[in-house]
């Protein structure tokens, strides 16, 4: 499966512990957490292989979003350093 980026996020209704949920977030070949609830995975695996790993750190009432990223259709504001992550692992130009 070809690498790619997907955004992960989560609504916690109480705070995970993050040491063991960024162990998790090490599967990936790299991450950017650019919100205390959402990440930016460069990953071979797919959104259901991202959900099985990250099901174990939800509640109950916790909420997960997991999809592709499409970085050549964006608009917004992000840090320089997220673009420096973005534009080693990404060809086109952004």
């Amino acid at each position: 499966m070809a690498n790619r980026f997907l955004h992960i996020g989560f609504r916690f209704v109480i705070e995970p512990d993050l040491e063991n949920l960024e162990k998790t977030f090490d599967n990936a070949l790299d991450w950017y957490r650019y919100a205390p609830n959402c990440w930016v995975v460069w990953t071979s695996s797919s959104p259901e292989k991202w959900h099985s790993r990250l099901k174990k750190h939800l509640e109950d009432d916790d909420i997960m979003l997991i999809c592709e990223l499409n970085v050549d259709k964006r608009s917004g504001w992000m840090p320089k350093k997220f673009w420096n992550f973005i534009k080693s692992h990404h060809v086109a130009e952004c």
